[in-house]
């Protein structure tokens, strides 16, 4: 390809099927989240072990792994729309942000997530076991408030479309340098 040539723009149909499958992975995502609370607020205010046990134990099944897949599916396919349609990875503020959005929150799960959640299971299995444990659950709370928020204003900014192009920077014309 040239420098000159423009990019290669989806088909209609293609464009449409990666449109689907990242607004299915979005909303998964979303779903995901919205399990992780209902586990947390569980293991927070329930006063039975058992299912303190096995809120903390499915929290480790169905959180990390499934958002990761949500997280990098979503991912992928947002490169794929931007690449292969008129708005572009970074051509756009709202696109741009999405991405940054995109890539914090896939990763705060291997880094934030997937270890606080895999301490508090072990130590519900430690519990289920018969040892005395304390739990302290407060770092679960960010998780399931801050990451849906994220993908809320994801979304919002995939309907506004705000705030219009990104400024290319000029370059000076040889003579001027």
């Amino acid at each position: 390809m040239t420098a000159n040539a423009a990019p290669r723009r989806l088909g209609a149909r293609t464009r449409r099927a990666v449109l689907i499958v990242h607004i299915a992975s979005a909303g998964s995502w979303l779903g995901v989240d919205v399990a992780m609370a209902v586990l947390i607020a569980t293991a927070m205010t329930t006063d039975d072990t058992a299912t303190l046990v096995f809120s903390l134990q499915a929290l480790e099944l169905v959180s990390v792994w499934p958002l990761l897949a949500c997280g990098t599916i979503c991912l992928l396919s947002g490169l794929t729309l931007g690449l292969g349609s008129k708005w572009g990875l970074v051509r756009y503020w709202w696109v741009a942000i999405k991405l940054v959005l995109n890539v914090v929150l896939t990763g705060l799960v291997l880094v934030a997530l997937q270890p606080e959640v895999a301490k508090q299971a072990d130590l519900a299995r430690r519990l289920a076991a018969g040892e005395a444990v304390s739990f302290d659950l407060s770092n679960l709370i960010y998780p399931p408030t801050v990451s849906p928020t994220l993908l809320l204003a994801a979304i919002t900014l995939s309907v506004v479309k705000p705030w219009g192009r990104i400024r290319r920077r000029e370059t000076a014309p040889a003579g001027a340098r």
